[in-house]
């Protein structure tokens, strides 16, 4: 996955990406690593970041969390 970020991020910091599911009547909650960063030059003060990710895992919903027993 790309994503586009105003800041620049390390390689293999990793992300909380959350993500309406209206199938799950919820968020859906994925970690995700940093692989690689590209600087973008937007204006002579300013870069963007073009940031590719791979997911780690899902996380299970708050709701869908296992009980102690």
């Amino acid at each position: 996955m790309l994503f586009l970020l105003p800041q620049e991020v390390d390689r293999r910091q990793v992300f909380e990406i959350q993500v309406p599911s209206e199938a799950r009547k919820g968020q859906i909650i994925k970690l995700g690593e940093v692989c690689w960063t590209r600087s973008i030059p937007v204006s002579t003060r300013l870069n963007m970041y073009l940031v590719g990710i791979r997911f780690l895992f899902e996380l299970p919903a708050p709701d869908q969390s296992p009980q102690p027993h």
